[in-house]
């Protein structure tokens, strides 16, 4: 009596049903393809922000804090228990019938990673960087208090142009929050300084600044201790 076919495939057994048809090529293309999607959507994203001619409105983003080294560690430990995951589960279900799922994940990982471009592109589309007076012209709101916290200088690198990074107390939002303005001028901004800024929402989420001066000593009172 023959023994009833094993449910995974023994390990360098050929694959069956719709993998059989399975060649390197596809492989190549499953491998490759996804990142290439990403990479030519950021090419096109970045082709079209070097068309304008208007500088891109500055991020202003919440100033990260973490609890302890736990903190930090936690995205490396979820890494790791997902692959040991990953590992067990191929081990049960056999790689043939776990490829599917790969693949999947694998374009959806990349598909997610677009997305992610492309929501950010959209969210800052039609918000660009002006001076202080044309700034509250166009977005109709009076500027914002804000203090220097800290003031660093960042290096150019591959995703920014570098400039000055500033920690700000912004008047309204209890969390200080963090911007980049790459302007000479902002090299000399030093703590304690008071600024006033002009702020617009982004098309989903977060806040941008259209707009900055310097505000003089006297008038450091308005803004939040």
């Amino acid at each position: 009596m023959n023994a009833p076919d094993s449910p995974n495939p023994a390990p360098g057994a050929p694959l069956t049903g719709w993998l059989s048809g399975w060649t390197s090529l596809h492989t190549a293309w499953l491998l490759f393809g996804p990142p290439a999607v990403m990479a030519g959507l950021r090419w096109v994203l970045q082709s079209i922000d070097d068309r304008q001619s208007a500088v891109a409105a500055l991020p202003l983003v919440p100033v990260s804090t973490t609890d302890g080294p736990l903190a930090l560690l936690w995205p490396v430990a979820l890494a790791l228990v997902l692959l040991a995951a990953a590992v067990l589960a191929l081990r049960r279900i056999g790689w043939g019938r776990s490829l599917p799922v790969l693949g999947g994940l694998w374009i959806a990982l990349w598909l997610y990673g677009s997305a992610a471009f492309l929501q950010r592109h959209l969210n800052s589309q039609g918000l660009f960087f002006q001076d202080g007076a044309a700034a509250s012209a166009s977005a109709g709101a009076a500027p914002v208090t804000a203090k220097v916290v800290t003031s660093q200088f960042k290096m150019p690198n591959l995703h920014s142009l570098g400039g000055t990074e500033l920690v700000l107390q912004v008047s309204g939002l209890e969390i200080p929050q963090r911007v980049l303005i790459n302007d000479p001028q902002a090299a000399a901004l030093k703590p304690g300084d008071a600024l006033a800024l002009q702020l617009a929402p982004g098309r989903f989420s977060g806040r941008f600044v259209t707009g900055w001066k310097f505000l003089l000593p006297a008038a450091s009172n308005t803004v939040p201790q």
